[in-house]
């Protein structure tokens, strides 16, 4: 499996494209980036789906675009579409980006296991930072997409329209800590990190 990250210029967001063979995911399209096109085209990759963490403008502002050049279905969570179709939840507004909504084009279930191609992962619904954000576990290759749930020593905000700190610690404690400690943790903003460095070092996943 092979991973490209794609920091946005906006909110250095993270935008991963994650493939194996020629089949390949992009998860968080924050921006519209024609050096993501550029990779995909010179490594012959087909992006079999768009995927969201979660539905924040920093994180959906490239979706249509690249959706227009890939033609590929957006999927976020069952419980993120009133995000992605409500500006004040989206926050689209708040970043300059006029009044953005978006309807996927599948949603997914918690635990529910996705393959794509040789492409394999699960579904943890990590509520918290919205109400129906999602991380991305690989398994096989012990790898977490992380969203703005988790960051290196860090967590995403609640204070935003349907955050929750209550529901973020929980996902955190619950969710995520009990997954392997070499797991690598690739997250919506900042450095990468693993669950053991997270339960050692971050406040918010002690005990």
């Amino acid at each position: 499996m092979r991973i490209k990250n794609f920091p946005s210029r906006m909110m250095d967001t993270n935008c991963y494209v994650i493939s194996s063979g020629k089949d390949a995911i992009v998860i968080d399209p924050g921006e519209k980036e024609p050096k993501l096109l550029d990779y995909i085209t010179e490594e012959d990759l087909t992006v079999e789906a768009i995927i969201l963490t979660h539905g924040h403008y920093d994180h959906i502002a490239g979706v249509e675009w690249l959706k227009e050049n890939t033609h590929a279905p957006v999927i976020c969570g069952k419980d993120e579409v009133k995000v992605l179709s409500s500006p004040t939840y989206n926050l689209s507004p708040l970043f300059g980006g006029g009044e953005l909504t978006l309807v996927p084009d599948r949603t997914l279930e918690d635990n529910e296991e996705v393959t794509f191609g040789e492409l394999k992962f699960k579904t943890i619904f990590t509520p918290g930072h919205t109400e129906g954000g999602i991380c991305l576990y690989f398994e096989n290759e012990m790898v977490l997409v992380s969203g703005d749930t988790l960051f290196a020593m860090s967590i995403g905000r609640t204070d935003f329209p349907g955050g929750s700190y209550r529901d973020i610690v929980d996902s955190l404690k619950n969710r995520l800590m009990p997954l392997p400690d070499d797991t690598i943790v690739l997250p919506g903003h900042g450095p990468k990190t693993t669950i053991a460095t997270e339960k050692r070092l971050n406040p918010y996943m002690r005990g």
